[in-house]
């Protein structure tokens, strides 16, 4: 339960407490600087190939990642199918390798695809209208995910159907505005509905909002996912089947409820209906570069079709709206970071080391009033204030 107002921890009081905390100007923002590293080497011959399609040049980024994983997953896919099916190597060994293909996967690519997979959800990579765009806008969504554990045709109607359209709160099975944000029980139950509950409740938004075209979708390829490691694993080989398909989908979707959560931890209990009250941005951290700026999810929310490229640029445009709300910024973290901090008790810190002030100087708080802050916005949002917010989208999605 709450508690009745947010108090800061103890601490030795004196000139540490009194402290201020950075300030937005004083910082030299890298995003705007710093080298790309979304992929890791460009494929000579099939980018020139393929860069042609894409609708806007500025995504050849992702176009590059994208053959990166599949020159990966052509070699990591038949080494442990060729290896589990025609080879005399232990069961040790097979484990020990599928374990190797695995993390590799997970080190390489599993964060940089997922961000690849969320902006080419929203924006389509390729033009439709051109020979093969329409097939190449698919194989993110239906042919690279499951080997990622993200099962096909989903993603995009858990994301930007459901979740963008209920914004964190109605509907939305992965709103996070009912939970006390900063505990273990509270985010075990958020896992379990991300992980086991998430067929139940995207067949649940598809009815009640009527989109019987997504619900039809969802239904089918769902079929064909389960189907497809089922047939896998009992025809051709249970051991591949497992560390190719069925070990990638509980640890992605364990990811990315942590992920989800992460990103939208902090919420204004007085305000959650608001973009700037529902999450925050992370701004000047190497993460950006590996997830096309993925920290700045204020900007998302408020625009979800803007470019990645542009988003750095649009929160500096868009500073004062930031400051009337009351949003909040993190600077040298990523999402995974503030949600591991705040998880470990960890609220101190992450006002005293990551807040950015975004107004000037003088009305800079101290780390001790931007602590009571957090704290206040990890409290579950009152009953009477989430359904007030439902209301508002169900109108919206009428």
């Amino acid at each position: 339960m709450p508690s009745k107002e947010a108090k800061p921890a103890v601490s030795g009081g004196g000139a540490q407490d009194a402290k201020r905390v950075q300030c937005l100007d004083d910082i030299k923002n890298s995003d705007f600087t710093a080298e790309r590293n979304e992929f890791h080497f460009r494929t000579p011959v099939l980018v020139d190939r393929w860069a042609p399609l894409l609708k806007d040049q500025r995504d050849v980024p992702m176009l590059c990642l994208m053959l990166n994983i599949a020159e990966y997953l052509l070699v990591g896919v038949s080494l442990i199918f060729g290896m589990n099916l025609w080879s005399g190597l232990s069961l040790l060994v097979r484990n020990l390798v599928g374990l190797a293909y695995l993390l590799t996967l997970v080190l390489l690519f599993q964060e940089r695809f997922i961000l690849c997979l969320h902006f080419s959800a929203h924006r389509n990579m390729f033009d439709s209208k051109m020979t093969g765009g329409s097939i190449m806008n698919g194989i993110n969504n239906y042919v690279i995910a499951p080997f990622f554990g993200i099962p096909p045709g989903v993603y995009k109607l858990h994301h930007v159907v459901m979740h963008h359209i209920e914004n964190n709160h109605g509907l939305d099975a992965s709103a996070t505005e009912e939970f006390q944000r900063d505990s273990v029980v509270c985010f075990l139950s958020y896992w379990y509905r991300f992980l086991i509950r998430i067929w139940y409740d995207l067949v649940y938004y598809t009815i009640a909002t009527k989109k019987f075209d997504w619900l039809a979708n969802v239904a089918s390829w769902l079929v064909i996912w389960l189907g497809g490691i089922a047939l896998l694993a009992t025809k051709v080989n249970f051991l591949a089947t497992l560390w190719v398909f069925i070990i990638p989908h509980i640890f992605a979707m364990s990811v990315m409820a942590f992920g989800n959560w992460s990103q939208h931890i902090f919420v204004n209990p007085k305000d959650c209906q608001s973009n700037f009250g529902l999450t925050y941005n992370c701004i000047d951290t190497p993460g950006n570069q590996t997830t096309f700026n993925d920290g700045y999810h204020i900007v998302h929310h408020l625009n979800a079709r803007l470019h990645w490229s542009e988003m750095p640029q649009y929160f500096y445009d868009n500073r004062q709206k930031h400051i009337d709300a009351g949003a909040i910024t993190f600077r040298g973290v990523h999402f995974f970071d503030v949600g591991a901090l705040v998880m470990t008790g960890q609220i101190r810190k992450l006002a005293e080391k990551y807040y950015v002030h975004l107004g000037t100087k003088e009305t800079a708080p101290t780390a001790v009033e931007v602590e009571a802050k957090l704290r206040l916005w990890l409290e579950p949002v009152p009953v009477e204030v989430r359904q007030a917010g439902a209301g508002k989208v169900a109108k919206k999605v009428q």
